[in-house]
């Protein structure tokens, strides 16, 4: 009853987010809110259910941003203390000072791996763990790793995880099990937008919502079409070009949304080096033509002429040399040679130029020209709703009015301002003249736009203009909007209607805005915000809002191009969730959870780390088994050996605990202990020092030459050196695509191939380990470590750059060694045998050639290194030539 009298004294909760806290609290579970519906308020209130000395939570998942967000909140509300966030600044010790303490912490996953793993903190004293965005989850993630390490130690902890992003467990096959049984979890809480105490909730109190449809113009109603066309011409040609891909994800419907690439990429990934060079352009094709979909609504004619111009002068320019096919931008593709193509760019130029096309505007009158410089629809729109703002009664009472103005990205911002300030004619004027005369600056810019319409006075707070006198008599009664990032304000007076105050913020382009835009509306209270762009997000934020302040009057303008792509994405998307949420209310009816989800039992097989298989397991031969070694269901395998209690032990750097390889190790049955190394990456016996390098690691290491520098310290301190090269299990077993090279083409010295080549040549012993995924990386390890000794961790520390050698070969000058080796004649066979019975390099070149074959006992290899040391260049020029023309000689003659 504690936990209800207390929520019950909470003023602004609402009836749902009391429902969920009440459901979290008392029982262990995963939360799948829907998107909007104001998680981080949720999640704020469990920080503060919590927020006590007697408790020990740690929270993971959290970015920067949201960890400032939370204790921001939290020290607004006066919750004392705070939570705590603990980095790589902060000491052992202090750590340890303040998990005694108590309270909450964020800490970073590496850190509390390692404090985990070294008892740093009492882990059975941990009160639970709070997991921000779980649906990040993984087997072989940092978070699960350590969710494993808690459970097995900590049996009455809570594990709490919370997310709002629906659409990632329809992705795969039975997502929602595999992310609750990562967590330890046997319920779920699921809160779309139609579950029915979400939808009283906001009946109760619903704003002012405006819907406004403005057509599209004929020019832009032309231009669309013939997008779509071009995108169905590339999806038709993508059918029949690969078999990889399923068909119901190439349609145009799929196609405009911005996640089609990324799914595409999913089914792709794995056989990424198979796919033809055709397919890969196409894929490019598709992503360009989704941008002009974009682009189309969002910014002007000027900036979507000068887009699509460009592709155009850059396959007229370059061809199929414009741009690599490999690289991120991609490269152009036959769909400008189609007619839709010539109808884009004769549109995009009518809108910009007036120039009459009839053949390709058909719906243009005889004596009809389409007007020059056309202004987007919506951007009047935008303008004529803020003059009625301005005019609206209410503003007498209420006082002058904040609107908040929404749009996708910053740079439609900036240009919705330049629209505001200047008027569209000026503005359109300006961006055809930079488009003409890229050369010229333009000093217009920073001039005050006074001359069109002297009555009004506009400033923004990015120009940093002081407003007159008069538009100063009601600064008291207006809120403070300055240092508001990413953003632009615009206070409006022309003297005649009321003074206003215009925000303008995206709410795209970065993952943490929706935080952004939350502090907006409560701090800044707007009574008037107009969605330039479409999103779902905060429509849903908008309604919390509203919900918290049932007396505050707001209206919202909802602007949307009728029958356009934009209405269709806004509606699939609201679309996708529903079926999203639909699919895991079924999942969640179907689901089979067994009673030991949770591993609070003692035995738990969840926590086993015995990776012997489950037949040999039952027939006695693993390590878990209970089966008598005389059973005669054995079938006649071996007697049982007895099996050491004590488990096989990896030192571990501890960089490396941003992998996912310490985790798998360590589920195998291997112990880690976490240390400092200067020298490799793990260390599995006194012997094997190995080096871990993931595909871009390994790419930036050779470019940079840190690579050379790590093999020479570890050839140098371990008998048995090894690199590791561990591929994305996500993605294709390759290095280089086989359509780039072919059989008669060699590799640069600046390809990774030959770099790789290179760096064995110079350290023979090195051995490179191919592995295509950390799961094969950690059963290597396994086999690596059979029946060898373990590693020491205190003799491990002392191995440094500096630290002598502790290799009885090495006493010798590793640069002259170095030298020796790459000699003519002279092989890791016989190089000890010159360094033995000769000092220094003088001696060796004051040698004659019996002597040289007497000590490397081989009269060719001993005639190579003195002729290399005695003979002039010209010499050897005349000697390597012979040799080609009697080794040709004699091919012909063969």
């Amino acid at each position: 009853m504690e936990i209800e009298e207390k929520l019950a004294k909470i003023n602004g909760i609402l009836q749902y987010e009391n429902e969920i806290l009440l459901q979290m609290f008392h029982e262990d579970g995963l939360l799948v809110l829907a998107r909007g519906l104001g998680l981080e308020r949720i999640f704020c209130e469990m920080l503060k259910l919590y927020c006590a000395e007697h408790n020990l939570v740690f929270i993971l998942g959290c970015t920067d941003v949201e960890q400032t967000y939370f204790i921001e909140q939290l020290i607004m509300e006066g919750i004392d203390p705070p939570p705590r966030v603990i980095t790589a600044d902060v000491s052992i010790h202090e750590r340890k000072e303040l998990y005694l303490q108590g309270g909450l912490f964020f800490v970073t996953a590496r850190i509390l791996t390692v404090d985990f793993l070294t008892d740093r903190l009492p882990i059975d004293l941990i009160t639970g763990l709070l997991i921000y965005r779980a649906h990040r989850i993984t087997d072989s993630s940092s978070e699960s790793f350590i969710i494993r390490l808690y459970r097995d130690k900590n049996k009455t902890g809570f594990i709490k995880g919370l997310t709002d992003s629906a659409l990632d467990f329809s992705r795969g096959y039975n997502q929602l099990e595999c992310v609750m049984k990562n967590l330890f979890l046997r319920h779920v809480y699921l809160y779309p937008r139609f579950q029915l105490t979400i939808r009283s909730t906001f009946e109760n109190c619903s704003p002012d919502v405006i819907e406004l449809q403005v057509p599209l113009t004929i020019l832009m109603m032309n231009i669309q079409i013939s997008l779509t066309e071009l995108i169905n011409a590339c999806l038709q040609e993508l059918r029949s070009s690969t078999t990889w891909l399923d068909n119901d994800l190439l349609t145009v419907d799929q196609a405009i949304l911005s996640s089609f690439e990324r799914l595409i990429r999913i089914q792709l990934q794995p056989i990424w080096n198979q796919v033809s060079i055709r397919t890969k352009q196409l894929l490019n094709d598709i992503k360009t033509l989704r941008l002009f979909v974009l682009y189309l609504t969002q910014y002007d004619c000027v900036t979507f002429y000068n887009a699509v111009q460009a592709v155009f002068v850059n396959e007229k320019m370059y061809g199929s040399r414009g741009k690599n096919v490999y690289s991120s931008q991609g490269s152009t593709g036959s769909w400008l040679y189609l007619p839709g193509a010539e109808k884009l760019l004769v549109a995009s130029k009518c809108r910009v130029f007036g120039e009459v096309a009839k053949k390709q505007i058909q719906t243009a009158k005889d004596n009809e020209e389409p007007p020059k410089l056309e202004e987007n629809p919506k951007l009047k729109l935008v303008a004529d709703v803020l003059q009625e703002i301005r005019e609206n009664e209410d503003n007498k009472k209420l006082g002058p009015p904040v609107t908040l103005i929404v749009c996708a990205e910053d740079r439609a911002c900036s240009q919705l301002k330049q629209y505001l300030l200047l008027g569209g004619r000026v503005m359109l004027e300006r961006l055809l003249e930079q488009t003409l005369n890229p050369s010229t600056t333009n000093e217009t810019e920073t001039k005050k736009p006074t001359e069109k319409k002297p009555k009004k006075n506009r400033t923004t707070n990015d120009t940093k203009e002081e407003t007159t006198n008069d538009n100063n008599s009601n600064t008291d009664e207006k809120p403070d909007i300055e240092g508001i990032e990413g953003g632009y304000v615009i206070e409006d007076d022309d003297g005649i209607t009321c003074p206003s105050t215009t925000v303008l913020y995206p709410f795209s382009g970065n993952i943490d805005n929706h935080f952004v835009l939350g502090k907006i509306l409560y701090k800044y209270r707007p009574r008037f915000v107009i969605l330039y762009d479409a999103s779902l997000t905060f429509v849903r934020q908008l309604e919390v809002f509203k919900a918290t302040n049932p007396t505050h009057p707001l209206r919202i303008y909802f602007l949307l191009y009728g029958k356009s792509i934009e209405e269709q994405r806004y509606l699939l998307s609201v679309k996708k969730e529903k079926e999203a949420f639909e699919n895991l209310v079924r999942e969640k009816a179907s689901m089979v959870i067994p009673e030991e989800r949770e591993g609070r039992d003692e035995y738990n097989p969840l926590l086993n780390r015995d990776p012997t298989p489950a037949n040999q397991q039952a027939y006695g031969t693993g390590a878990a088994s209970t089966i008598d070694q005389y059973d005669t269901r054995r079938g006649g395998m071996m007697a049982i050996t007895t099996i050491s209690n004590s488990r096989p032990k990896v030192i571990v750097d501890m960089r490396e605990f941003r992998s996912e390889l310490p985790s798998l190790i360590w589920k195998r049955g291997i112990d880690i202990e976490p240390v400092t190394l200067e020298v490799g990456d793990y260390i599995l016996t006194p012997e094997i020092c190995i080096e871990r390098k993931s595909v871009s690691d390994l790419i930036g290491s050779l470019n940079n030459g840190r690579l050379y520098q790590q093999a020479l310290q570890m050839t140098r301190f371990y008998k048995k050196p090894m690199l590791l090269i561990e591929f994305d299990q996500k993605q294709a077993f390759h290095l280089a695509n086989k359509q780039r090279y072919n059989s008669s083409s060699e590799f640069s010295a600046h390809d990774i191939t030959s770099k790789l080549a290179l760096l064995t040549m110079h350290f023979p012993k090195l051995r490179i380990l191919w592995c295509p995924s950390p799961y094969a990386s950690a059963e290597l390890f396994e086999d690596l470590k059979r029946d060898r000794e373990e590693p020491d961790s205190k003799n491990a520390m002392l191995v440094t750059a500096e630290s002598d050698l502790l290799d009885e070969d090495e006493r010798y000058n590793s640069i002259v060694q170095d030298l020796l080796i790459r000699m003519p004649g002279i092989t890791f066979k016989n190089y000890k045998l010159i360094m033995n019975k000769v000092t220094n390099l003088r001696e060796l070149s004051q040698l004659n050639e019996e002597e040289l074959t007497s000590i490397m006992g081989n009269s060719k290899q001993a005639s190579l290194l003195y002729n290399f040391i005695h003979k002039q260049k010209g010499d050897l020029v005349l000697d390597i030539k012979s040799k080609t023309v009697s080794n040709s000689n004699w091919k012909k003659r063969r």
